[in-house]
């Protein structure tokens, strides 16, 4: 499963300021524009706009401009190290996963994981901005799915479910070559990466 590539540091290049899920109400065309793209490069599956977290009115903007990108499937995004991760995570249920990222340490994956399981019926999915994490111990702790984000190329990634590093500075073929090399089964890009880098990353894994 192809992953959607970063949303924030696009949303960024287009000029917006501010506080990111706000725009889902105020700018819901630029947020659609850029999931359109991800899914026109190929993407499977995009992530909402709430990685810092949204109001009820935002989060179920964001679930709606996903939803109408025309991806399969929709994560719910949020950032694991978030205080009001009880509350965030309700106003999410609209979508197919709940998607936990970045966390940048296990205690706090394990943390995210447990507050999740207690908070949503959805698959959770944990992905860590760690160099190396227990993989195994996350999805024994309830995570369906465990991986890794951000981070450029973490090590023992032979374990993870899902990839997506951003861009290290490289240009979309060099890092689509790199990517398509680990054995993730869902792969995309994090930050600094757009439907470019996506692009290459389906011609080179095929």
């Amino acid at each position: 499963m192809l992953l959607d590539a970063a949303m924030g540091t696009a949303l960024l290049q287009r000029g917006l300021k501010g506080r990111a899920p706000e725009w889902n109400l105020s700018h819901p065309d630029e947020v659609l524009a850029v999931h359109r793209a991800h899914v026109a490069a190929g993407a499977d599956l995009v992530l909402t706009n709430t990685f810092v977290g949204a109001t009820a009115d935002e989060a179920a903007a964001a679930v709606k401009l996903a939803r109408s990108s025309g991806a399969v499937k929709v994560g719910g995004s949020l950032w694991a190290g978030l205080r009001d991760l009880d509350q965030q995570i309700p106003r999410l249920a609209g979508a197919d996963y709940l998607w936990l990222e970045s966390a940048i340490s296990l205690e706090q994956a394990l943390d995210a994981v447990h507050v999740a399981l207690r908070a949503t019926k959805l698959p959770v999915v944990i992905t860590c901005a760690m160099r190396s994490a227990p993989l195994q111990q996350l999805r024994e702790a309830g995570a369906a799915l465990a991986g890794y984000n951000c981070t450029p190329w973490p090590q023992g990634a032979e374990a993870a479910d899902v990839i997506k590093p951003d861009a290290a500075g490289l240009d979309p073929q060099a890092w689509a070559e790199r990517v398509a090399a680990f054995s993730a089964p869902m792969r995309g890009g994090c930050c600094g990466t757009d439907a470019r880098y996506l692009a290459a990353l389906r011609a080179t894994a095929r």
